[in-house]
């Protein structure tokens, strides 16, 4: 069964945004009107997305985010939901605050197309609107996703979402010499080889702990797809100082890059996209959706390894993936090896 929403404008933004909660997250299918008389007529589940409601129908404010064609600053108020914080704040509505608004903010990477256009240095952790409001440890765009489930649920019984299962991706980034080595056997022995080296000299404990969270996770039978190896031609922006939106992902898209995985602070563990589901790249300088998938990291190596103990590793690992698999999504953690 559909469902069906009311919107007075059908822009690029709602689109991508809609369909990603709703189809990419919450599996079930959604439909868009922007006459008042058919939607008020129609029997589909359904909820009203405007600045005003139209009648007794299930109602989210909108802010002007979304409807919107340019790239401006944004005046964000926020409010207290639960126990956080979160932007975009509305009154009489469903919910407290704009979430389709707030997903998109976080999910295009809004912010950092504003900074970009002033400066070229790495766009850090702390300067990220998840960082100041405390959201950036939790994929909240997938737990939002969740809660609009469960409103829905109430309203609509019948409708119908598809099932979710939390799963572990480890992903390496391998240099050149290892990079013609087709054979996924082998360039896993020699990922864990490099490993062990590094076990022996560097940071010890530490390392160790990471290896063993990756042959648990396996033991437990949540890899269970092989594991993704990214050559060095594919992977020249993995670190702060190269990759800067939009024109990291503008040069993948030119140079045919269908996947992504530079979605991450490298000193920080969290969800720079508040999302720890796979999403279509947003090109907001063309205001399209692009073909680029990105698969957004949680944690790398070598950034939990920049934890002052073994002991806050582990509530940092912890931390995440209680995340991650309270709403069943994918725990992408990133292996920048390069000494094999």
């Amino acid at each position: 069964m559909k469902l069906l929403i009311y919107v007075p404008l059908l822009t690029p933004r709602i689109k991508y945004i809609f369909n990603f909660i709703f189809n990419d997250i919450l599996k079930t299918e959604v439909g868009f009107s922007v006459n008042i008389e058919e939607f008020t007529q129609s029997a589909l589940p359904k909820f009203c997305y405007a600045s005003q409601p139209i009648g007794g129908e299930l109602f989210f404010k909108s802010t002007n985010l979304l409807f919107e064609h340019k790239i401006t600053s944004q005046q964000i108020r926020t409010t207290t939901f639960g126990d956080n914080k979160v932007p975009f704040a509305v009154e009489k509505s469903t919910l407290p605050f704009d979430v389709f608004a707030a997903s998109f903010y976080f999910l295009s990477r809004y912010e950092e197309y504003l900074r970009s256009t002033q400066e070229n240095s790495p766009y850090t952790s702390t300067q990220s609107l998840q960082y100041h409001l405390g959201l950036l440890k939790f994929p909240v765009i997938d737990g939002w996703a969740l809660l609009l489930k469960n409103i829905l649920l109430k309203q609509f019984p019948a409708l119908s979402f598809g099932p979710r299962e939390f799963s572990f991706n480890p992903i390496y980034v391998l240099p050149e010499n290892t990079a013609k080595n087709t054979n996924p056997i082998a360039r896993t022995a020699s990922y864990f080889k490099s490993l062990i080296r590094r076990i022996t000299t560097n940071e010890p404990e530490k390392l160790a702990l990471v290896h063993q969270l990756i042959v648990q996770m396996q033991q437990e039978g949540f890899i269970k797809a092989p594991q993704t190896f990214i050559s060095p031609a594919n992977a020249a922006h993995h670190s702060d100082a190269q990759m800067q939106l939009p024109k990291t992902y503008i040069r993948l898209i030119k140079n045919n890059i269908g996947n992504d995985y530079s979605m991450y602070y490298s000193n920080q563990a969290g969800f720079r996209a508040g999302t720890c589901s796979p999403f279509p790249w947003y090109d907001l300088q063309l205001e399209q959706t692009t073909r680029l998938t990105i698969h957004p990291v949680a944690a790398t190596d070598l950034g939990l390894i920049n934890n002052k103990t073994t002991e806050a590793l582990l509530l940092q690992v912890n931390e995440l993936l209680d995340g991650v698999k309270l709403v069943n999504g994918h725990f992408y953690f990133l292996s920048l090896c390069n000494d094999i």
